[in-house]
């Protein structure tokens, strides 16, 4: 089932932001990020909902927007696919993610034009949000920034709360554990035409994502929170090992893509850190041949080994210390 509105022509009427919201089985969440979209002061964007194969009453509630959005299911393929599919149908200079369970503030498009406005040369923009366990009243008081300082000892200031971030930092950035969401992501299109989602990952495939573009160009960030990041069910049991594991991988074709020097070290150095944590949990849990893999892996990358296997060995609370 699909209905479309008429400015689904590429080239006609083309509006500043196209939103893409993949959906699956969240209705009435995607109702809420719909109409946050439909809020903001700024009007000037698109919204494309991928219905990415839902059985409850998703089209349902949605057809009540009339072509106030353009919707179209699909079979259910992945997130991924999904959010490759909605930019296809889109028309926007710039292209912005809205997982279906997030909100936007009222004003977030209107200061990313300011942003985008500043500086017409930034390729990919994102800024700081807040989670909000949807079964506690508030949201955190900490910002994700607020928890991740050290994007501040990377990012480099441009105006006011705009700051760029070169592609190699971002890199550094991620490998630190910062976590990026698609909620916050707003992409030039010629950029966004170079690179798809890997419809192969089926977690951390933002990971993989922003990994790819930061080969390339350099990223800006607009420190504001302006997006609501909602915790529930459905996404607090994500597979951490899991996730760990996609992202090494991520980490390792990243590497093997680059020449240069510098950066494979770079690179090598956070493989042996994801290495040495995935195969310490691993032995804390009693999975003794999983855990000795991944501690040998982690030396494989490690220039300086003799002191990792004194780490191996070290006691839950000398590790502790040395975090601290």
């Amino acid at each position: 089932m699909q209905w479309t509105s008429c400015l689904n022509l590429r080239g006609i009427n083309m509006v500043l932001f196209s939103v893409v919201i993949p959906s699956y089985n969240r209705s009435d969440m995607t109702v809420d990020a719909v109409n946050s979209v439909l809020a903001q002061t700024l009007q000037d964007f698109e919204i494309i909902v991928v219905d990415d194969g839902s059985t409850d009453n998703t089209s349902t509630v949605l057809s009540e927007f009339g072509d106030l959005i353009t919707y179209h299911k699909q079979v259910n393929s992945g997130v991924a696919f999904a959010r490759n599919q909605g930019v296809a149908l889109s028309t926007g200079r710039y292209i912005c993610y809205l997982d279906s369970d997030d909100i936007w503030h009222t004003e977030k498009l209107a200061m990313y034009k300011d942003a985008l406005d500043t500086s017409p040369e930034i390729a990919f923009l994102f800024s700081d949000f807040h989670k909000h366990d949807i079964t506690l009243p508030e949201p955190y008081t900490l910002s994700n920034s607020d928890m991740f300082p050290y994007i501040y000892n990377l990012a480099r200031n441009q105006e006011g709360k705009l700051f760029t971030i070169e592609g190699e930092d971002l890199l550094r950035l991620l490998f630190n554990g910062y976590p990026l969401y698609p909620s916050t992501f707003a992409i030039r299109r010629d950029v966004h035409d170079h690179f798809r989602w890997d419809p192969g990952i089926l977690k951390s495939e933002d990971f993989n994502f922003v990994l790819k573009v930061s080969r390339k160009y350099d990223f800006a960030y607009l420190s504001q929170s302006l997006t609501t990041v909602r915790v529930h069910d459905s996404n607090k049991s994500a597979d951490f090992l899991t996730k760990n594991h996609v992202n090494l991988f991520s980490m390792k074709l990243y590497r093997d893509l680059y020449v240069k020097k510098d950066v494979r070290s770079l690179c090598n150095f956070y493989i042996s850190q994801k290495q040495f944590g995935m195969g310490k949990s691993y032995l804390q849990h009693g999975l003794l041949k999983l855990g000795v893999s991944h501690i040998f892996q982690s030396l494989l990358y490690r220039e300086n080994w003799k002191r990792l296997i004194k780490r191996v060995f070290a006691k839950p609370s000398e590790e502790q210390q040395r975090v601290e």
